[in-house]
């Protein structure tokens, strides 16, 4: 598993740093791509504050051209002395052409060293236009001295040939310098455009390119891997005749391929072995079935054999025990006769799971009453404790009706009442044999819940209650511990089988008050 994984991760290492170069070369061309763009933005903004210059200029010679004509409209209705004082309209345009002049020289140098003008982030001009900037910067200082000259330092004296003659050349000039910076940007924007379009053009074949490399190579290097995925697809369909062309080299996936091939003829020739081994298994295991067949055929025999002589031993026991006057000698004829009924009893076992085990355990089923089958159960468990001076009393309890209306003392079902009377005579033996005082309470109901026609029968003892050990076992063969009660532990399994067959189920469980347990079954009324 380590190496698989150090395979995996030098495989990884190859893709990772192939990725890597080719997201290096999709950030170096935006990087550059982005840089072009940038630059025709900052160009543009250029050509935006020199066309602006154009504006501003003529925005200057506006405010010229009206403080003339109000220059004149002043010499023309004074009717006061040359001393008066100039009135308020007057006197604000000088301030108008300043702010002006400001507006045009602030921006012919932000042109020129960059930085916030209008709003606009603009970049210092580039190198190659400063002449054409030196240009415009000259003019402008032209156009600032004739309007300082000739029309701000000459108050009252306005004539309109000045800003005809002087001062609209100039500005004229300053608006074609302009214009021809304009110009020469706009060119410049248009070849940086130009090289930004064959850029992206560039890079764009380049990334496919380099896009196709890379998934060759990858390709080149998965390829063995699909290879070998392909194979274990196969072999895990059971097809054990694959094998995977060897690589040259020695590189991890060359180990790999020549691992798996390794591995699948491994795989291969264990199979025969345990082909050859589950053969010889095969006819051990006939040789065992065949052994057990054997010993339950002799033990089937066994059980009929040992129950033919039991009844006349018994017959003649109880013959015997009427005649004989002698109690040392009638006790001695009560073990006896005990004994030969344990035998009985075991013998009657043994045939029965036998039966259970062949599935031959047939069912005789006949219309009776449930109650007078216990009634009855009770009874001679009674006379037989009596005789063994236990102390413990039977109670009875009969039919807790689920309706009130229910007088009927009869609870008749539709069963074999020959193997329910084994089940109770079971159930009740295993109460007596755990109970040496106490009570041992019987009771029947009906569970007409959930549309059941149930009957459900329970015997409650006092007794030492089931062994945690023994609890999840119960119901199965030999299921008993010695030392407390002793048996063979086929009563509850024979019970559980005889009541599945009948359709119901069978369960125990120790009393809460940790005194005794409750075994219960339930079987459908109408079979």
């Amino acid at each position: 598993m380590h190496f698989l994984k150090t395979i995996y991760s030098k495989i990884a290492l190859k893709i990772g740093i192939i990725i890597i170069i080719q997201i290096a070369f999709i950030i170096t061309s935006f990087g550059i791509l982005s840089y072009y763009q940038s630059q025709g933005t900052h160009l543009g903004n250029s050509i935006n504050i020199a066309g602006k210059n154009r504006f501003l200029t003529s925005n200057l010679m506006f405010q010229v051209s009206e403080h003339l004509l109000e220059e004149a409209k002043t010499t023309t209705t004074t009717t006061t002395t040359a001393a008066a004082a100039p009135t308020a309209t007057t006197s604000s345009y000088p301030s108008k052409i300043d702010s002006a002049a400001k507006q045009l020289e602030l921006n012919i140098l932000g042109l020129k060293q960059g930085g916030k003008i209008s709003g606009i982030d603009l970049k210092p001009l580039p190198s190659q236009f400063s002449s054409y900037w030196n240009t415009i910067y000259q003019k402008w200082v032209l156009l600032k001295t004739a309007i300082t000259n000739n029309i701000l330092s000459k108050p009252n004296e306005g004539n309109s040939t000045i800003i005809t003659k002087i001062v609209e050349p100039k500005a004229a000039s300053l608006i074609d310098s302009s214009n021809l910076l304009v110009t020469q940007l706009g060119e410049y924007a248009k070849n940086e455009s130009q090289t930004l379009i064959l850029l992206e053009t560039i890079f764009a074949v380049a990334n496919i390119a380099v896009s196709a490399v890379i998934l060759y190579i990858v390709v080149r290097i998965l390829k063995p891997i699909f290879e070998l995925n392909k194979a274990m697809l196969k072999v895990k369909k059971g097809n054990l005749e694959v094998s995977v062309k060897q690589r040259k080299g020695n590189d991890e996936l060359s180990t790999l391929t020549e691992s798996f091939n390794s591995m699948v003829d491994s795989i291969r020739n264990y199979i025969i072995t345990q082909n050859d081994l589950t053969g010889k298994l095969k006819e051990s295991y006939d040789q065992v079935e065949q052994t057990q067949k054997t010993q339950k055929e002799f033990i089937d025999i066994a059980a009929h054999e040992l129950r033919s002589p039991i009844q006349p031993i018994l017959g003649l026991s109880d013959l015997l025990h009427t005649k004989i006057k002698d109690e040392q000698q009638s006790e001695l004829l009560d073990i006896v006769i005990r004994n030969a009924k344990r035998l009985q009893h075991l013998t009657e076992d043994i045939l029965d799971v036998s039966k259970i085990e062949s599935h031959s355990l047939n069912l005789n089923r006949e219309q009776f009453d449930l109650n007078k089958v216990i009634k009855n159960a009770i009874y001679d468990f009674r006379k037989e404790i009596e005789k063994i001076s236990c102390n413990i009393a039977f109670l009875y309890q009969e039919r807790i009706l689920e309706n009130d209306d229910e007088t009927d003392d009869d609870l008749l079902i539709q069963a074999d009442m020959h193997r329910l009377t084994q089940v109770i005579s079971n159930l009740l033996s295993n109460a007596i044999k755990f109970t040496h005082e106490g009570t041992i309470v019987v009771t029947t109901r009906k569970d007409n819940t959930n549309n059941n026609n149930l009957v459900i029968v329970s015997v409650k003892d006092t007794g030492y209650g089931i062994d945690p050990e023994i609890l999840p076992r119960l119901f199965t063969k030999f299921a008993t511990k010695s030392n407390r009660g002793g048996g063979t532990g086929l009563g509850l399994y024979i019970s559980k089988n005889i009541i599945e067959a009948h359709g119901g189920k069978i369960w125990a469980e120790n009393n809460k008050d940790s005194k005794g347990a409750t075994f219960s079954f339930s079987l459908p009324i109408n079979g």
